[in-house]
């Protein structure tokens, strides 16, 4: 995106129109959505994302959702966030790869999502509202981060991502490899449940495949088949040690998933191996 390139994204609340719905498995869809006018760009500066309005839902058992009690009871809308897997560099739309979690599939969740099945009603000519751009983080290039609006510096960037997760790994990990100035090494750990659930596994594939000096991959599933050749389990220290960068004043972990699995299963194993905080 060149400087003088007019941008969508403005803060305020405004409707973009589903153009095109691709089915990419049995239970993930790519949904494209048209901007106002094919000159305009998205406008979301790398690592930050946009808020997408929902109508809400209603449990199967009242002022509960999965089992549990529901904050968003008696609330008409719900807000949730997303990061595209396009950037700024195409014009005139974005796209949102979305796993749809139905209700009644999992006993667990018999509610199941209620954004990702409002996507999954959407049809081509339908609209949506969003805003943004809105986060602490922001790639800014060659290494730079702003994080809570302080410079950063990395020579190695560290990734944990977890299921859907991945979307805004993936777009810090696609502006820096496309920039043939940015050597930022990335190393990127990704959790999911089953081989079926990995997110745009094909894109993060090539994109090592073309970069295997500048970017690492590694999965752990929590229940993979017999083939499985990656880990197996919830991210531990030995996954740490082995796949993201060690600790060092240019080193910077970002993390993305489920909050359990960052709070249970991140923090403390990067605490372990001595990854500061701040970093």
């Amino acid at each position: 995106m060149n400087s003088e390139q007019a941008t969508f994204l403005n803060k305020k609340r405004q409707t973009v129109t589903l153009s095109d719905k691709q089915n990419l498995s049995h239970d993930t869809r790519r949904f494209r959505f048209s901007l106002p006018s094919k000159d305009l760009v998205l406008g979301l500066p790398v690592g930050k994302h946009f808020k997408v309005y929902c109508p809400n839902k209603v449990g199967v058992v009242a002022n509960h959702w999965n089992g549990r009690e529901d904050p968003e009871a008696g609330k008409t809308e719900i807000q949730r966030s997303y990061t595209p897997t396009t950037s700024n560099d195409d014009l005139g739309y974005f796209d949102l790869v979305i796993k749809v979690y139905s209700g009644g599939v999992i006993d667990r969740f018999p509610d199941g999502g209620k954004a990702s099945q409002y996507f999954e009603s959407l049809k081509v000519g339908d609209t949506v509202d969003i805003a943004g751009p809105f986060g602490l983080v922001e790639y800014k290039g060659n290494g730079n981060f702003e994080f809570k609006r302080k410079a950063k510096y990395a020579t190695h960037i560290g990734m944990i991502a977890g299921g859907t997760g991945i979307t805004p790994m993936l777009q810090i990990i696609a502006a820096v490899l496309k920039n043939p100035e940015d050597k930022t090494k990335l190393s990127l750990l990704y959790a999911n449940q089953t081989e079926e659930d990995i997110l745009v596994r094909d894109l993060l594939e090539n994109l090592q495949q073309k970069h295997p000096e500048q970017f690492s991959l590694w999965y752990t599933l929590d229940r993979p088949n017999a083939e499985w050749t990656y880990s197996q389990g919830f991210i531990n220290k030995e996954m740490v040690e082995n796949h993201l960068p060690a600790p060092s004043d240019t080193t910077v972990i970002l993390m993305c998933g489920p909050p359990p699995m960052i709070k249970f299963a991140c923090v403390p194993n990067l605490t372990e191996v001595g990854h500061a905080e701040e970093k």
